[in-house]
């Protein structure tokens, strides 16, 4: 029975629906000391957690799918599995995924769900997405980094299917700690293979949605298709090229000499762009790692990954509203590809 809802109107519903039951039948399901399972905590004045609550709410549905039949019990007439609205307190990979074209409170829920993670991650897009979250009255907005960062625990990771424009990485990495006077720095892993978004990127995408007229497809003007289309045209920079500056150096001056010539009215001050990427290369260095091994290393270690999605699903560059999307994919399969995972590890998709 329980089951055929979830199938129609999925877990919201189970979710109200297991609230009234499980006070209206609190009488009939026991836990396992024989003790009534009661709708008011214990200890009222102890604060919980959004996950706490859906946990006992998950266990009060198996209680009620054990004693009307849908899953092996004393009435055992179904094998079928229980249901269970969220993988709770389990290692695994959650998504926020936006089912629209974006603003529909990611971040918020992010923020509220972080607390419960160790890892929080991007995995797509770049500072073309945008986030604001307010807590205690102040208002904090995130543009590349995810707003889990906010959690002083847990772990950020800025995945490889990101591009980054490392000034304004930096820059909102700066406000934030000014903001909060405290640092961020080291609770932040950002991805050698990230490609970067350089300010030619950002020229580009301003020239050619000027070019298209009435017929305007709507860019941030951030350089995000520009730096995808490097990352395609595989002539692209990546985070970790800043390793070796001769090497970063060239392939910087081959990309810069591409643009100003495919790129009419595309200017590049070369030389004071290698001198402000010189003089970061240390810091952003400092941050970057092999995110693919540090992502299923802390999955080994049963630590629990949360993925914030940016963008979403109807500005998807294959399955969205084509051509009025995004760059990159903002569904669930950027998570395996941005973030180096396997689908196996993926818990619940929301």
């Amino acid at each position: 029975m329980l089951r055929s809802v979830a199938s129609r109107h999925g877990p919201a519903v189970l979710t109200v629906g297991a609230l009234g039951v499980g006070c209206s039948l609190a009488s009939y399901l026991r836990d396992d000391n024989s003790s009534a399972v009661q709708c008011q905590d214990d200890d009222a004045k102890k604060p919980r957690s959004v996950l706490s609550y859906l946990e006992d709410i998950t266990k009060r549905l198996k209680k009620l799918e054990t004693s009307i039949g849908v899953i092996n019990g004393s009435h055992g007439a179904s094998s079928a599995a229980p249901i269970s609205i969220l993988p709770l307190r389990k290692p695994g990979i959650d998504i926020v995924l936006g089912g629209q074209w974006g603003d529909e409170g990611k971040g918020k829920l992010v923020d509220i769900l972080s607390s419960e993670y160790d890892v929080c991650a991007r995995v797509a897009g770049g500072s073309n997405a945008g986030h604001t979250i307010v807590v205690d009255g102040k208002k904090y907005k995130f543009h590349l980094l995810p707003s889990g960062i906010l959690n002083e625990k847990a772990t950020c990771v800025i995945g490889n299917g990101v591009v980054v424009h490392l000034p304004s990485f930096l820059t909102e990495i700066d406000a934030l700690e000014k903001q909060t006077s405290s640092s961020v720095s080291h609770r932040i892993k950002l991805s050698d293979r990230a490609h970067i978004v350089f300010d030619f990127h950002q020229q580009v995408d301003g020239l050619l949605e000027n070019k298209r007229g009435r017929n305007k497809i709507g860019t941030t003007k951030k350089g995000i298709g520009p730096a995808y289309a490097s990352k395609i045209q595989r002539n692209g920079l990546r985070v970790g090229d800043l390793a070796d500056w001769d090497h970063f150096e060239a392939r910087f001056r081959s990309l810069a000499d591409h643009h100003v010539r495919g790129f009419e009215g595309c200017e590049i001050d070369v030389e004071g762009e290698l001198e402000y990427y010189k003089g970061i290369r240390e810091r952003v260095m400092a941050m970057t790692v092999d995110t693919i091994e540090f992502t299923n290393d802390e999955f080994a270690k049963g630590k629990k990954i949360l993925v914030e999605g940016a963008n979403a699903t109807m500005l998807d560059i294959d399955f969205g509203t084509y051509p009025y999307v995004t760059s990159s994919n903002p569904s669930v399969g950027s998570v395996l590809t941005g973030l180096g995972v396997s689908p196996t590890k993926l818990k619940g998709i929301y």
